[in-house]
């Protein structure tokens, strides 16, 4: 009997100790994926030693490189609260890749309260908000006098000093004014430091055959966000691939994947570049990752678990070619000063994503007279800052 490529599953745990498998718990921690690929790569050696004959012996095997992708719907938690932490199934993975995960169980303040010195682009916010620089940087605001639903009074912060002022990623069209609030929600920030992020342990069932992986390494993530039209529609994703080690397989029925929920297209949201509102047609976010094996002739496949050694991220954008009084990238390219960039879709709590570069570098970005429309596709580039991408799930 033909084994089914539908009948795959994947299960999430985090990992405490190096080499050690994690078993993960079914169904809680089934998650939804896509594409998967795993990859049993063999390391061969050419045996160059004479034969007496014309014909050489063939290559020795020496071991196994073991890689495994899959594709995972941008989709957020769900629920009417923020989850546990560690819970988030998408969370894991976001931690694997560099991501803290942050938790803000209760509005700040739990009380709405009023802003003062409100601008287009800032404000100064209340008694109820700590004053440390940097503690609401990249975190979703509500604005209750920015608009009279939940997805038109939700922006995001993107910077907050010690006396409390706050910067925005969008640009408004008069000055904000009335009570403010950071909802509860649960967002992924990343982290420049040198700490090693978590290990994952991982369970892949192909139709019955079970594969045990530990040590899995994000060696790759980026994550592709198309605005979906009229015309066409399609999901927004993370990619991701993990260096691993199979720590054992056996033969187990596949369970079943419970379903996860909504998961909200990219459109009637917001999408934002140096303070423009602008029309795109895709961003990708790509963190870059590098990874490498230490090596250490003690292990069994003669290395350590990868660590991450380095990493460039970026986003990559497809968008409407705009004239220079609405936005001059030209000149925004030539100047390198910081822009922020910020994305928004969803419209209730628990339902809403967040994607927010609170400081990016723009670099020389293309015309394509490639269709009936100007399209112009470039780079925002993104240095080595805290908190320099983030991805928020407000409630």
């Amino acid at each position: 009997m033909a084994l089914k490529s539908n009948n795959t599953a994947v299960a999430v745990a985090i990992q405490s100790v190096v080499d050690t498998f994690t078993a993960p718990t079914t169904p809680a921690d089934l998650m939804p994926v896509s594409n998967l690929k795993l990859d049993i790569a063999g390391v061969t050696i050419a045996n160059d030693e004479y034969t007496g004959s014309p014909f050489k012996n063939a290559d020795s095997v020496a071991g196994k490189k073991v890689t495994l992708s899959y594709t995972i719907k941008l989709r957020p938690p769900g629920g009417v609260a923020i989850p546990a932490a560690n819970a988030f199934l998408l969370g894991r993975i976001l931690q694997a890749a560099k991501f803290t995960e942050v938790r803000t169980s209760a509005a700040i303040p739990v009380a709405a309260e009023a802003l003062s010195a409100g601008t287009t682009t800032g404000a100064t916010l209340g008694a109820g908000a700590a004053a440390t620089a940097d503690l609401y940087k990249g975190m979703a605001i509500a604005l209750a006098g920015m608009g009279t639903n939940y997805k038109e009074r939700m922006s995001a912060i993107r910077s907050y000093s010690s006396t409390k002022v706050v910067a925005f990623v969008e640009t408004f069209g008069s000055g904000v004014t009335g009570n403010y609030q950071i909802p509860s929600q649960i967002g992924y920030m990343r982290d420049v430091s040198s700490v090693d992020p978590i290990l994952l342990s991982q369970q892949v069932w192909l139709d019955g055959h079970r594969f045990d992986l530990v040590n899995c390494r994000v060696t790759q993530m980026t994550s592709p966000v198309p605005t979906s039209t009229k015309d066409q529609a399609a999901y927004p994703e993370v990619n991701v691939t993990f260096d691993a080690t199979i720590s054992a397989n056996s033969e187990q029925s596949t369970p079943a994947v419970p379903p996860a929920g909504t998961i909200p297209l990219y459109k009637d949201g917001d999408g934002w570049l140096a303070g423009v509102r602008v029309g795109l047609k895709s961003f990708t976010v790509d963190l870059g990752i590098q990874t490498e094996n230490p090596p250490n002739p003690n292990k069994v496949d003669g290395v350590d678990a990868a660590e991450l050694v380095g990493g460039v991220a970026k986003v990559q954008m497809v968008r409407q070619k705009y004239r220079p009084s609405t936005i001059d990238t030209l000149a925004l390219a030539d100047a390198q000063a910081y822009q922020p960039f910020f994305a928004q879709w969803g419209n209730a709590p628990g339902q809403m994503v967040q994607i927010v570069v609170p400081d990016g570098r723009l670099d020389y970005q293309n015309p394509d007279l490639g269709g009936n429309i100007i399209m112009e596709n470039g780079d925002l580039l993104i240095d080595a800052l805290s908190r320099g991408v983030c991805i928020n799930f407000p409630y």
